[in-house]
């Protein structure tokens, strides 16, 4: 099949990439029409408690898409003074008369102490918008020109749309720092390893097609799908380092052939081999990726599935106008080279002459001295992940800089009575209609119940139906609350209007802790296990109950999405290879490689280590999105590596049925330009880390690790090590197995081979 895709590529060497050209034009054309905008959040989970609760609450209350908030700051302790709340009131005073704001609550309007800072300093006000996060995000800098900053007073706008437009700018930030440094620092070493100006740029040609034709596809699918705004970064990240792996592989076997069998031979040579590893390694990464799909949060779906559309794009590209290209330029692939050896045939250098030929020889001798020590290490290097703490990223410190974080940390830390600003929601549903009262019955059951929940440590107060308005005493509006609403004033019918509706009645659940703490996470199951009044369900919400949900509903997709990816890699490996034992060996190598990157993860991030070299404030926890997604993308990453390196062995195997040799030879002849991705790599992914977004500075470290470990100390010795301690074994599979994938056309098979015996 590779044979023929290589022969079609030559025969349309004009036509090919132009083509190339016209799709990525068309499909940039299409995006600006027809895309839909990236958005924050993404992980509340279907189905779960805290979402059934919001969804009640936006139903029957009409609640607010979402909030700003406006944080104000006294260098007196008069916050609560009427002077102070009219400069409050007056600063946003515009904008509460715009048609996007549903309605303001502050101190001035309610009297209720929870919007005063503990000690008398602060002040807020929340807005209540009547648009949706995106919308409200998009539409920030028009919002905030209706805010004026009161004289004598310190502000700042807060809130999830502040924080996703912070968010937002930041990785717009960080994603060009990384370009300005990746490119041009990624161009010099290929310069270097390529020895010529034309064959360096090519790597980079294939991502720029590959990744703006992705990110066009994924801003077409954002119109229909929930796509989050880190899929830029992650199909970025991914793009361009595929891109610049499956060109060096290409590019170094086109090389190599171009002298022995012309141009048209080598281009068909090297699509037979390193086209062939790279569609297989390259189906490895979309499998892992794809597993991100099994999760139940449109976040964690929306990069499997932006991380598939790039891996698709770049092998597209990679296998169509890479060959087409090379068949164009020919011999004129070494033009402007820098080493006058590139202009004589470049034949694969003998393995004793070859550095990583050496490494390997040197490594067989002695492969259990030298691998089980080598193993042993890198295990011990991931221990640190046993103490992993998993969160849902809503730490201040996971912010990035800005007015928006001050706000949010200001607000946690001045407002304890409050729950900072992610108080929890209790959501009592009966089973028919209220009609805007309680019975008599219904009142001392719902406060024996909240009476229950008042007695749970952590719990600071409970405000809702029951709670009685500014100035009005418990007995008289408790009676109140009995009454038909004909029955009963029209200002108190709307204060009970705003906790009674249809069959639900609302309480607030302030607290102390952080929705991300573990303080907080206790609280939802001590609250949870709280039976609610008799002939109801309670549902608690809210930033805790929350991250509880999404953090229960990853740990059981986990295992799936694991089996997933290592079942489908080493199918894939089996047809490729024909053997039953190389898979096995390649999904336990690839582990390693995980376990060494995320125990420097934990290392680093959770525990804080190197926080002043990377400029990090560390958050005792890590992202549970980040381990999964970096699960994915390595573990396909370091079939890169496996797959090029086994079909140089195996071919050599096939034509000597030498194992040792095979090993050494293989190595020599792919060692070289696996470590030289891997530097490439490494610089991408390293350039992506030096900036102010923590998830993003996670996955560049952490995969700059994983590439360092897996390029040198796996593939260089563990792999063949192990494959020499393990012979012709290494090729066994039954033989009406073999027989059956060989008809297939999967991989080459000759009869000596079919009819050798493993040792």
């Amino acid at each position: 099949m590779f044979h023929r895709l290589g022969r079609f590529t030559y025969r349309h060497r004009r036509v090919i990439p132009v083509a190339a050209v016209g799709l990525m034009a068309v499909m940039l054309g299409l995006s600006i029409p027809l895309g839909g905008q990236l958005s924050a959040g993404g992980f509340s989970v279907p189905g779960s408690q805290s979402q059934r609760a919001t969804e009640l609450l936006a139903k029957y209350f009409g609640a607010a898409k979402t909030q700003l908030l406006l944080v104000y700051r006294s260098p007196s302790a008069n916050a609560a003074s009427p002077a102070v709340q009219r400069a409050v009131d007056r600063s946003f005073s515009r904008l509460a008369q715009r048609p996007q704001v549903a309605s303001v609550l502050d101190y001035s309007n309610t009297k209720d102490p929870v919007f005063i800072g503990a000690k008398g300093h602060d002040t807020f006000a929340v807005i209540n918008l009547r648009l949706g996060e995106t919308a409200a995000t998009n539409q920030l800098a028009s919002l905030q020109s209706y805010i004026a900053r009161p004289a004598g007073l310190h502000m700042w706008v807060t809130g999830a749309p502040a924080i996703d437009a912070l968010y937002n700018s930041a990785l717009e930030q960080q994603l060009k720092r990384a370009e300005v440094i990746a490119l041009p620092v990624s161009l010099l070493l290929l310069l270097l390893v390529f020895g010529s100006v034309v064959a360096a740029l090519l790597p980079l040609l294939i991502a720029g097609l590959a990744v703006p034709t992705a990110l066009a596809v994924i801003g077409i699918l954002a119109a229909h799908f929930g796509m989050s705004i880190f899929v830029t970064n992650v199909a970025t990240i991914i793009g361009l380092g595929l891109a610049i792996d499956y060109s060096l592989f290409f590019v170094k076997r086109f090389r190599e052939e171009l002298g022995q069998a012309g141009v048209a031979g080598a281009v068909e040579a090297a699509t037979a081999s390193a086209g062939k590893a790279v569609a297989i390694s390259g189906t490895a990464v979309a499998v892992g990726l794809s597993s991100l799909t099994l999760f139940p949060a449109s976040a964690l779906r929306s990069m499997g599935i932006g991380g598939v559309v790039v891996v698709a794009c770049t092998l597209l590209f990679a296998l169509t106008a890479l060959p087409a290209i090379l068949s164009v330029l020919g011999t004129r692939i070494n033009k402007f080279s820098i080493r006058r050896s590139l202009h004589r045939a470049s034949r694969p250098a003998d393995h004793h002459s070859s550095f990583w030929g050496w490494v390997a020889e040197r490594v067989m001798r002695h492969p259990v001295l030298i691998a089980l020590p080598t193993v042993v290490v890198l295990l011990v290097a991931g221990t640190p992940f046993l103490s992993l703490r998993l969160s849902t990223g809503s730490s201040v410190s996971e912010i990035p800089q800005g007015p928006a974080r001050t706000g949010y940390a200001l607000l946690n830390h001045a407002f304890p009575q409050a729950g900072g600003v992610d108080d929890m929601g209790l959501v009592v549903a009966y089973r028919q209609s209220l009609r805007g009262r309680l019975s008599a019955s219904q009142e001392v059951q719902l406060a024996g119940y909240l009476s229950r929940l008042r007695a749970i440590p952590g719990v600071e107060a409970l405000q809702g139906v029951l709670t009685p308005p500014p100035g009005m005493g418990q007995a008289g509006y408790l009676h109140l609350l009995q009454l038909a609403p004909s029955q009963r004033p029209t200002a108190v019918n709307r204060y009970i209007a705003s906790n009674v509706a249809g069959p639900i009645a609302q309480v607030e659940v302030a607290d102390s802790y952080g929705p991300d703490s573990k303080a907080g996470a206790a609280l939802v199951g001590h609250i949870r296990a709280v039976a609610g009044p008799p002939g109801t369900t309670a549902l608690l919400t809210g930033g805790a109950a929350q991250s509880v949900d999404f953090i229960n509903a990853f740990a059981a997709t986990i295992p799936w999405a694991v089996l997933l990816v290592v079942a489908v890699t080493m199918l894939v490996l089996f047809l490729t290879f024909g053997s039953v034992v190389l898979p096995i060996k390649a999904v336990l190598m690839s582990m390693i490689s995980i376990s060494a990157a995320f125990g420097a993860m934990v290392w680093i991030f959770q525990q804080g280590h190197l926080s002043n070299i990377l400029g990090f404030t560390a958050p005792g926890s890590i992202t549970a999105t980040d381990p999964v997604l970096m699960f994915a993308i390595i573990f396909g990453l370091s079939m890169d590596y496996e797959v090029f390196l086994l079909t140089r062995i195996r071919e050599r195997y096939l034509e000597t049925g030498d194992n040792r040799r095979s090993v050494a030879e293989g190595l020599a002849a792919t060692g070289g330009v696996i470590s030289s991705a891997a530097l490439i790599m490494i610089t991408v992914f390293a350039a992506f880390a030096l900036g102010h977004v923590l998830d993003i500075q996670i996955l560049g470290v952490g995969m700059a690790i994983a590439v360092a470990v897996d390029a040198t100390l796996v593939r260089g010795v563990v792999v063949p090590a192990l494959m020499r301690i393990l012979g012709d074994a290494n090729w066994w599979a039954p033989r009406g197995v073999r027989s059956w994938i060989s008809r297939l056309g999967f991989y080459e098979d000759s009869k000596s081979e079919m009819e050798r015996k493993p040792v």
